[in-house]
């Protein structure tokens, strides 16, 4: 099956959605899990197709837990 050709634009979408906390068919949950529930779109497009997706959504979600109030603490 191949990739629909609005796919990377709905993954980069979704990604601002579920880092704003607004997704719309997932949880709020950084993983990659959900960030495909929220595209639609089958996980491995994130792991195979749109590597630069997946790593820009990790690196985001890396600054943003480097950069939370408790960071470091516990």
């Amino acid at each position: 099956m191949s990739p629909a050709a609005d796919e990377h634009d709905r993954i980069r979408a979704s990604m601002d959605r579920i880092l704003s906390g607004a997704p719309e068919h997932s949880d709020e949950a950084l993983t990659i899990v959900a960030l495909a529930v929220e595209a639609q779109v089958p996980r491995n497009a994130l792991t195979q197709r749109h590597l630069d997706l997946k790593n820009d959504f990790y690196d985001q979600v890396l600054c943003r837990i480097r950069t939370a109030p408790d960071a470091g603490t516990g």
